[in-house]
């Protein structure tokens, strides 16, 4: 009695499932369902295009500076989010138009792939905002520690660490839901049970109804609460506060900075008034570019993800899925849903925009490289000056580890000669000692 009461907490019943699919299966569609997922769809497609363009861009950028890293990654994974989201939506019309059921059986796996993928795609993009956050935050406010912290290397290692842990975080998620077989109501009204025997090999083959149902580990409540504790810590709260934080840090460095050059060049200006300083500003302008492109990038994620949290709450607890899909309340809140996956899918799409405006130097690589524009003198001095500064800097590497290395060889070569010294001088006593005792 005591292991079957433990097995009947931690999973769910057949019967409260049965009650959860049936109420999802008989909720009413939102007559403006059509058009929101003809916009996803047409933002998706867009949206990976956009992310596409955007990569080529960043890759040519991401040998300059660790932020063009994780703009690259990012840009990455919300190309694959576009992606996915296309795909679930081409297989949602294909098994509208009633096809075979070992095809619909095959789009419905592929749809349970793609939604795990989506998912985590949009978990590794709210990951890879915080990192970029981070890396503007000390890059900006501790500029010494940011030659130390924000190096190409760890920011392509923090890059790929991130997609790790998203694959990780999507394989149970591939194994929540299954596909499952049902004949329809229709054939449940007009098929007897004499000749329901005889006719079970063509109802498999072209009559059945394919859904997607729950598995046994989604019914484990342990699952889902572990499930729900680590998506409330380590994918929404953690980032959530980071990213506020560090950009309301950004923003008062900004503020103050800006005032600063203000005030120097009203100085500059009464001082020198036939003098210019239009070259600083420029270069000012330039680096600081980045840093707003990004707090409004981040800020704009964070605004467009904020209904997709809402919607994860009320989709953790098995009350608020039933009031979700109950006929009485799910016009306002299917919609409501629709719209909030929507909001998503054009955040993900359009992230091109904020870095065409805020973005100097991609706007100018932009320009350079799809609209076979040629690079101006100052751009091509700009680029020369950081070649050599890399160059620079790994010859000045190069040079420490070969003084690293003769420094150890010849602390190696004295202290063979140390040991070479010693034993001579052990043999001479030993000699000395011999002698006497002859």
């Amino acid at each position: 009695m005591s292991n079957s009461s433990s097995h009947n907490v931690f999973i769910w019943g057949q019967k409260e499932l049965d009650d959860l699919w049936n109420s999802i299966n008989r909720s009413p569609s939102d007559p403006s369902s059509f058009w929101i997922s003809l916009t996803s769809f047409i933002f998706a497609v867009l949206g990976s295009l956009s992310n596409l363009m955007s990569v080529v861009v960043l890759l040519k950028l991401s040998t300059h500076l660790s932020t063009f890293i994780y703009l690259t990654s990012l840009s990455l994974s919300d190309m694959i989010t576009c992606i996915t989201v296309m795909l679930i939506l081409i297989i949602e019309f294909l098994v509208q138009t009633r096809q075979s059921t070992s095809v619909t059986i095959l789009l419905r796996r592929i749809e349970i792939i793609s939604g795990a993928l989506a998912a985590a795609s949009r978990v590794l993009s709210f990951w890879i905002s915080t990192g970029v956050t981070i890396d503007r935050y000390i890059l900006i406010c501790y500029p010494v520690y940011g030659k130390i912290f924000c190096t190409l290397n760890r920011a392509k290692y923090v890059s790929r660490t991130l997609f790790i842990i998203a694959c990780i975080y999507s394989i149970p998620l591939l194994f929540e839901y299954e596909v499952i077989r049902m004949p329809t109501v229709y054939q449940m009204i007009h098929i007897d049970n004499e000749s329901a025997a005889t006719n079970d090999e063509k109802l498999d083959k072209n009559s059945m109804l394919v859904t997607k149902g729950y598995t046994d580990l989604a019914k484990r409540r342990a699952y889902r609460w572990a499930y729900l504790f680590f998506n409330a810590i380590f994918v929404y709260a953690l980032p959530t506060f980071i990213i506020i934080f560090c950009n309301v840090q950004l923003i008062g460095v900004l503020k103050r900075r800006k005032s600063r050059t203000k005030g120097v060049r009203k100085k500059h200006h009464s001082s020198h008034p036939e003098k210019s300083i239009h070259q600083p500003r420029r270069v000012h302008h330039s680096k600081y570019s980045i840093t707003i492109m990004v707090i409004a990038m981040v800020l704009v994620l964070l605004l467009c993800r904020s209904p997709t949290i809402v919607l994860w709450i009320l989709w953790s607890f098995e009350l608020t899925i039933k009031a979700f899909f109950n006929s009485a309340s799910s016009s306002f809140v299917r919609r409501f849903h629709s719209v909030a996956n929507l909001i998503a899918i054009i955040n993900a799409a359009t992230n091109f925009i904020p870095y065409c405006v805020f973005g100097q130097l991609f706007r100018a690589e932009c320009l350079t490289i799809y609209c076979c524009r040629k690079p101006t003198s100052a751009q091509l001095a700009k680029k020369a000056k950081i070649e050599h500064e890399r160059k620079s800097r790994h010859s000045k590497k190069n040079g420490k580890i070969k003084a690293t290395t003769n420094q150890q060889r010849t602390t190696d070569f004295e202290i063979d000669y140390l040991h070479t010294i010693s034993f001579i001088n052990s043999d001479s006593v030993s000699g000395i000692n011999t002698s006497c005792n002859d």
